[in-house]
């Protein structure tokens, strides 16, 4: 970087001596010095062009690139010193982990770290679920789904009906007693985007509502899915993922509890639930809900998932506070719902 800059500067300089045959300017009224600047990184100098003995500290704003200045040796193992002042750092992540936060720019970074003055780094999601060494994964909502199309929902903690209300939905092959499939975590169990895909093209074919009713919403349309789908995050545009997220399915609501595929016994119960998952993300964000940009995930509550559990309109729930994988019928089950999306 210094050494474009110092490129720049000699080019610069030296069109302006031949086309305007003025005296060059000496180093120090370019405010230049030969003493060290002691807010200043050791890489954080450019030379004057005249005479690489003077030295300045390059000019950038710390908090606009995302430097802080509290304290990381704690726990960053790779930390940036701003250019310009040795005080302000930033922690550099390569890869993504378990409870990272998911940022807009598709980077991730650890909690601790999030700057709600940098405009550029919008979280949008936590990380549960990694692959490819954490090149690759999952992330889940800052927040339950509150919005149904145009409009907000607002019931108590955001639950709400699955939709498709007393539709058997032969679309979904039943997932009811495959307890091996769980153990291999088969991508019938773990591949929400795909179930969400079909659920949203469901239309029951009994359907004698007007599009957009109440009735509509609950009785011909799969409407937990659909919300998942339109879902974008607060404080970024529509077009960031919308269309893209998906409501997960039963193993990947695993996933974010943290369970022990090895050690499940029964698909319906609490077998192989660890919650060492679960606890991450919800450290990650509770420091987010006090910059108001985030909210827990409730840990007294079922959620929904995409899944379908029996071939009588049963679909797949977990509760967080124990791993618990239930089901319960579309016409009378009522939970919030959490969207995924995967990077």
């Amino acid at each position: 970087m210094k050494y474009v800059l110092f490129l720049m500067m000699v080019l610069f300089s030296s069109q302006a001596v031949a086309l305007n045959c003025e005296k060059q300017p000496t180093c120090e009224e370019l405010n230049y010095s030969k003493d060290d600047d002691p807010n200043c990184a050791e890489d954080g100098y450019i030379l004057c062009p005249f005479d690489f003995s003077y030295k300045k500290c390059a000019e950038f704003d710390c908090e606009k690139l995302g430097f802080t200045s509290n304290e990381k040796s704690s726990w960053c193992k790779n930390i940036a010193t701003c250019p310009n002042n040795k005080d302000y750092t930033a922690c550099i992540k390569a890869t993504c982990e378990i409870g990272d936060v998911y940022y807009s720019d598709g980077s991730c970074g650890l909690v601790e770290d999030y700057n709600p003055n940098n405009q550029s780094k919008i979280p949008v999601g936590v990380v549960y679920y990694v692959s490819d060494g954490g090149y690759h994964g999952k992330i889940v909502s800052l927040e339950n789904v509150k919005r149904y199309g145009d409009s907000v929902f607002n019931a108590d903690q955001n639950k709400v009906g699955f939709g498709l209300t007393g539709y058997a939905i032969p679309e979904l092959e039943a997932m009811a007693g495959q307890t091996k499939l769980l153990q291999e975590r088969s991508p019938k169990f773990y591949d929400g985007e795909e179930s969400t895909n079909i659920l949203i093209k469901i239309v029951t074919p009994d359907c004698v509502y007007e599009s957009g009713t109440v009735d509509y919403r609950f009785r011909c349309v799969a409407r937990g899915a659909l919300m998942a789908h339109e879902f974008y995050p607060s404080g970024v545009a529509p077009s960031f993922g919308q269309g893209k997220w998906y409501l997960p399915a039963i193993g990947e609501l695993m996933d974010m509890y943290g369970t022990d595929n090895a050690e499940i016994t029964k698909v319906l119960e609490t077998s192989g639930a660890k919650g060492n998952v679960i606890q991450k993300i919800n450290k990650t964000l509770e420091i987010l809900a006090s910059a108001n940009v985030a909210q827990t995930i409730y840990t007294d509550l079922y959620y929904w998932s995409s899944t379908k559990s029996e071939s009588a309109s049963n679909i797949f729930h977990l509760e967080f506070k124990n791993g618990r994988r239930g089901h319960a019928n579309t016409s009378n089950g009522w939970y919030p719902i959490r969207a995924s999306l995967q990077f």
